[in-house]
């Protein structure tokens, strides 16, 4: 069976979603435009091998990359204090997930907050602030966002501040009631929402020594 050398070279272009194939065949070089049609999208070419009487192919391909999101204090994926509160920027920039606008209410006032989704999973709640323009603030719920912090949902109290030398925290209102927050460490516009069990009133921060066994339960970033 005679030798055949082959070389696939892919270059993408975000800006015009095309790329470019080399393929390298007995010495010959062959130069094809390949469209692509997302970032994602798997790119599978299908090569003939070289032989005296059998033929052999041979598949090169790209399996499709899943595309992460990851919070850090400058923003939640591609959202930053920048993005303003649009559906259809949010569609766009979460085109990989399920995106859709509710309305929610706080003290029988109704507004619009945007959901991101992945298989019925809620990965975030992106609030408006006054304006309904702007973003305010952004829930992460699932720890397919990825937090840079280090921090993932469902990490105890305990692991996440040094006994007593823990940042500002406050009791949560309205649906955050019953609920602790707290700065992030070293990080004042992240803000980690606990939940955990204790006798004492919503309104009333818990003891130190109740919230070391409280779980991370959601994290809200606010543009700086």
């Amino acid at each position: 069976m005679g030798e055949c050398s082959i070389v696939l070279v892919t270059r993408r272009n975000k800006l015009n979603n095309k790329g470019i194939s080399m393929l390298k065949l007995s010495g010959r070089t062959i130069w094809a435009t390949l469209r692509v049609v997302t970032l994602t999208t798997a790119l599978s070419t299908l090569l003939s091998g070289c032989s005296n009487d059998d033929e052999e192919k041979k598949t090169v391909a790209v399996e499709p990359q899943q595309v992460e999101i990851f919070l850090s204090a400058d923003g939640v994926g591609p959202l930053n204090g920048t993005t303003t509160f649009n559906m259809h920027q949010m569609t766009v920039a979460f085109h990989e997930y399920s995106v859709e606008e509710v309305v929610n209410f706080q003290q029988k006032t109704p507004y619009p907050v945007i959901r991101i989704s992945k298989g019925g999973n809620g990965l975030l709640t992106i609030n408006p602030d006054s304006s309904r323009e702007n973003i305010y603030s952004i829930l992460v719920e699932d720890n397919l966002v990825k937090n840079s912090l280090g921090h993932h949902l469902g990490t105890v109290y305990s692991d996440v501040y040094t006994y007593g030398q823990t940042e500002k925290c406050q009791s949560g209102i309205d649906d955050m009631s019953g609920k602790v927050l707290c700065y992030a460490p070293k990080t004042p516009n992240i803000l980690y929402v606990f939940n955990g069990r204790w006798d004492g009133p919503d309104s009333k921060m818990p003891p130190a020594e109740i919230l070391q066994d409280w779980i991370l339960e959601s994290i809200v970033w606010r543009p700086k």
